[in-house]
């Protein structure tokens, strides 16, 4: 097995643990791995970790705006009172859609 891999499971192992980059740090020089090469690591650990913010970041944007388009659809098919789905599935869509962006810029 590559390092690469190794490292990208482990890294997946220590996120599903809910380990913060400092713990990782830590993990990785208990581990004995050399001290020169831990920056290295953590750069390439951090790459996966951003990677999987935006992933759900993405997803949770897709979901919202998904809502929103539904609530605008149902809006205009509705013959009677509409402001539940006009006001209350377009509200939950956009949080949805700010829970996302924030997932990918925070």
């Amino acid at each position: 097995m590559s390092p690469n891999i190794s490292i990208s499971l482990k890294a997946n192992d220590w996120f599903a643990k809910g380990l913060t980059l400092k713990q990782v740090e830590e993990e990785l020089l208990q581990s004995g791995t050399e001290p020169r090469h831990v920056p290295e690591l953590m750069a390439e650990i951090k790459k996966l970790y951003n990677a999987r913010k935006t992933s759900r970041g993405l997803v949770l944007i897709l979901i919202g705006a998904v809502l929103c388009l539904l609530s605008c659809v149902l809006t205009l098919m509705s013959f009677g009172d509409i402001s539940l789905v006009l006001y209350g599935m377009t509200t939950i869509g956009l949080i949805v859609v700010f829970a996302g962006l924030v997932q990918i810029f925070s």
